[in-house]
């Protein structure tokens, strides 16, 4: 392998929480798969291959449809993330440089925070870089836990923790940067003797400040970048923070949105500069808009084009369609 940099998608959960037959990371957000959103930021960095680690029961849904730079690796048992990663290796036989692991519903991650956590885990000479958030609300994640000089001592599984850690405000995102060898190594000394049975990956992280490995962390300057998605509450919110991301990307260019909070724009939509889009709009999957036309409101627009300065009237149902003006 030629390339320094990689990435590990964890995509094995089954998500119980999402009171669902679907796998969690298949369930769809914004036109996407939450597994798509979480591997997108990624790919912009160069980390090839990017092995998406999955369940026997997934591999025959995801096959043909990932990016080319994305190989499948199937961790046959749910028995945690540690054994999820350690899943991955055969697909990274060779690999040295270092390796991005990410977690496959974690759809606000944007690769501007993973080139801040690579550069913090390089500048540091670091074996494992942690990228932590502190929200405003204490959420059920693992808990940065320091020494007295302020470096990073171990990541303490909520379920895990005392009451004195659980009351520690730096929380693990489960996005990593380690050290490719040294990741190998780490995990191989995991066990399950912990509240869930698991083999934990942040158990790697501290066999690797035990053995005298150097562990940074890169706090995430906006707590959402970090967030999972765990239930159907948590993707509606993550639906909602998108939304809003892909809005101001178009009102930045030079469309008009005159309510973006009612607003739904799919991230394939192309809209020029001058359209207007009105409220309670919808506009999905590969459509394009051209400039100065204006669309609604309570219009839906799907996979279609609409020509220079067309009018899509209020409450018209356009799919597949090309509207000329």
């Amino acid at each position: 392998m030629t390339s320094s940099l990689a990435a590990v998608v964890m995509a094995a959960g089954l998500g119980t929480r999402m009171r669902s037959e679907r796998p969690k990371h298949l369930h769809p957000l914004l036109g996407r798969r939450l597994l798509d959103w979480s591997v997108e930021p990624v790919l912009p960095l160069g980390a090839s291959p990017v092995v998406v680690v999955c369940s026997p029961t997934t591999r025959e849904e995801l096959e043909g449809t990932l990016p080319p730079e994305a190989v499948l690796a199937i961790q046959a048992e749910p028995r945690g993330t540690g054994d999820a990663v350690a899943a991955a290796r055969a697909a990274l036989q060779g690999f040295e440089g270092d390796l991005f692991v990410l977690d496959g519903a974690a759809p606000l991650l944007t690769s501007e925070v993973l080139q801040d956590l690579l550069e913090e885990h390089r500048q540091a000479g670091a074996s494992v870089t942690v990228l932590s958030i502190e929200p405003e609300e204490l959420l059920p994640y693992g808990r940065i836990i320091r020494d007295a000089s302020g470096d990073l001592r171990a990541i303490v599984e909520d379920a895990d923790a005392s009451p004195e850690e659980r009351a520690v405000r730096e929380l693990n995102t489960s996005i990593y940067v380690f050290r490719a060898g040294d990741l190998w190594e780490a995990l191989e000394g995991l066990d399950a003797r912990n509240a869930q049975g698991e083999l934990y990956l942040t158990d790697a992280v501290r066999n690797l400040v035990d053995s005298g490995r150097r562990a940074a962390v890169y706090c995430a300057p906006v707590a959402v970048m970090g967030l999972g998605v765990n239930t159907r509450a948590e993707l509606v919110e993550a639906a909602a923070e998108l939304r809003r991301r892909i809005v101001d990307r178009h009102m930045a260019a030079g469309v008009g949105v005159v309510d973006p909070g009612t607003t739904w724009i799919e991230p394939d939509v192309i809209i020029e500069a001058e359209a207007v889009i009105h409220p309670f709009t919808i506009l999905s999957g590969q459509t394009v808009i051209r400039a100065r036309a204006e669309i609604g409101p309570h219009a839906l627009v799907v996979d279609s084009e609409v020509g220079a300065g067309q009018v899509v009237a209020p409450f018209t149902n356009l799919r597949s369609g090309r509207a000329e003006a």
